[in-house]
């Protein structure tokens, strides 16, 4: 299998004119046909009129052949096109089942085959189908359900493939993702709700104005239906609350909930069905995302000038298109990189996104055998300085945004590396460490080495999510509360020498001293961000006063500006995530 993202930068016209020319150089075998068959122009037309409706445009073809790269350069180097991903045949090599040999009956010699054509249309018998078709009448059966289930029913398309993706996504189906996101595309979900469905480690539900409600409770449902099997009433309850949307009729909002429950149903038989017969031979493939992903990790130097490698770090790219301008994150400690999880699909419509976990937490290590400090702030800028380098991240990047002591290391990079980006967004942290601070981190570093990080995380979480947070008990919220148990859970992970190492460094830092001053930086852009609540309101202050002082010695560049977010915490990331991207996203557009 070979999955063709290709990113559009031009009118939305050259889709359509473009679109002929792909089953001229594009070939493909119908399940294990002897003879290739011409590429299905209609799906490529389906999924352009998809396309089109979004602010982001993608052509996604599913082509079943080895192509290379070489082949499809003179088509992806046309001025119309760029290439957004390529998934070649090594990462999802459609083939045979290792478990069971396809069947692919002659035409006219077994109607049940037939009637699977005949359904199927140009695709013919798939994979799935020659699978199933060891028992014709089960194959039969299986045609005339699914059949109804996709093409008889009266739930909104984009619903229903959520529903689909949602499940496929869970059980490690990539067959049924792969198949099922270009109709889901189709039916008008973006690259953002994609995303969203497919993330299945972030509890739900998703940051609002990503997916509808109605989306939002269906993937919700389908989450209770495949993990546990029974759903909760009050999800039930919701989701015919949303189904209102659609119709008044009572009777008709029963028939659209049992239809949501069948389409979660049946294909939950089918990914296991995918699975447990290893259908085109790729079970064992993870699913994948909806956009150009990849994880990294990336041996780097540790202290400058000294180029000898000393650690790992752990990096995630997210590339929307090869033109679009990139945003690098940068977590708190005691977190990783998944801390960004609520947000990044927010902004996948408009920018590419790095995300890294800093050192010695998350997959990312400590430096070994040094009598240095292994971890500062000025090493934590340097580290992203050399991240962009390692991953040929084109510089100036958009911004670098950074919370607490990946806020600090924000604040550290417009000093070290103002010509590396074009802003920073700084969130909950100082330009220095307060007075007094030095005391209470050695006291939690011991704690930590006493009783273990599970008690820190008892403490810290309340403390960054402060009464008037959603995360914080008094607030009754499920939602709120599954997001702290999440960030809880963080926290415990984090390894006790990383958190120590990163306790120190931000025990004892100046990023306005003589060394390092970001008073002098010459920094394009600067925002500041704080939670309402965070500290009882001092870190905002704190932050505020930053900006006067800044803004008089900057004279006339662009002024600092103070955001702040009303009813967060520590992390308005996590708990405020909607105002979050709001003022955030806001501001770096204005760039």
């Amino acid at each position: 299998m070979t999955l063709i993202r290709l990113a559009r930068c031009s009118t939305c016209n050259a889709y359509k004119a473009k679109s002929t020319a792909l089953p001229k150089m594009l070939t493909s075998f119908d399940g294990e046909a002897e003879a290739p068959v011409a590429f299905n122009l209609t799906v490529i037309n389906i999924v352009t009129d998809s396309i089109v409706r979004q602010s982001k445009l993608y052509l996604i073809a599913e082509v079943i052949s080895y192509l290379t790269f070489t082949q499809l350069t003179p088509f992806i180097n046309d001025s119309n096109w760029s290439l957004a991903s390529i998934m070649t045949a090594a990462d999802f090599p459609l083939g045979n089942s290792r478990i069971v040999p396809g069947r692919y009956p002659p035409q006219g010699t077994d109607p049940y085959a037939d009637a699977i054509r005949e359904r199927r249309g140009a695709r013919g018998i798939t994979p799935l189908d020659a699978n199933l078709l060891h028992v014709p009448p089960i194959a039969g059966g299986f045609n005339t359900l699914l059949g109804a289930v996709r093409n008889k029913g009266n739930l909104p398309g984009d619903v229903r493939e959520a529903i689909i993706l949602r499940v496929a996504a869970i059980n490690h189906a990539a067959f049924e993702w792969i198949h099922h996101e270009i109709v889901g595309r189709n039916e008008g979900l973006t690259s953002g709700q994609l995303y969203v469905i497919r993330d299945i480690q972030t509890p739900l539900p998703a940051m609002q104005h990503v997916l509808t409600p109605l989306q939002a409770v269906a993937v919700l449902f389908t989450d209770h239906s495949t993990r546990d099997i029974r759903v909760p009433m009050e999800v039930v309850e919701q989701f015919k609350k949303e189904l209102r949307s659609l119709t008044e009729d009572p009777n008709k909002i029963d028939d659209l909930y049992v239809e949501a429950a069948m389409v979660a149903a049946s294909y939950n038989m089918v990914s296991r069905f995918l699975l447990s017969t290893d259908v085109a031979g790729i079970s064992d493939k993870e699913v994948p995302w909806p956009v150009d992903r990849k994880e990294h990790r990336i041996a780097l130097p540790s202290f400058p000038p000294d180029s000898t490698s000393s650690h790992v770090i752990h990096a995630t790219t997210i590339i929307s298109s090869p033109d679009a301008p990139w945003l690098v994150f940068s977590n708190s400690l005691l977190t990783d990189l998944s801390m960004w999880n609520y947000i990044v699909p927010h902004f996948l419509s408009n920018y590419n996104i790095l995300l890294h976990s800093q050192r010695g937490h998350g997959q990312s290590t400590l430096p070994e055998h040094s009598s240095q400090r292994p971890v500062t702030i000025p090493l934590l800028a340097t580290d992203i300085a050399n991240l962009l380098e390692a991953l040929s991240i084109p510089t100036p990047v958009h911004a670098v945004i950074g919370v607490s002591q990946g806020g600090a290391t924000a604040l550290a990079f417009g000093a070290m590396y103002a010509s590396k980006t074009k802003s920073i967004v700084v969130c909950d942290t100082a330009a220095k460490t307060p007075q007094g601070n030095k005391e209470a981190w050695e006291e939690r570093i011991r704690l930590v080495q006493e009783d273990g990080m599970r008690k820190l995380a008892d403490i810290t979480v309340p403390r960054w999510f402060p009464p008037g947070s959603i995360c914080n008990p008094t607030h009754n919220s499920a939602v709120g509360q599954k997001r702290a148990d999440w960030v809880g859970k963080m926290i415990q992970n984090t390894d006790i020498a990383g958190f120590s190492a990163g306790a120190r460094a931000l025990s004892d830092y100046d990023l306005i001293g003589e060394d390092v001053n970001i008073l002098r930086s010459e920094i394009g852009h600067v925002l500041l961000v704080a939670g309402e609540l965070d500290g009882g309101g001092k870190v905002g202050k704190g932050l505020q006063v930053l900006a006067i002082r800044w803004n008089a010695e900057r004279g006339s560049a662009t002024a600092v500006v103070y955001e702040e977010i009303i009813g967060a915490g520590h992390l308005p990331m996590i708990d405020s995530a909607e105002a979050f991207c709001e003022v955030v996203g806001t501001w770096i557009r204005s760039i």
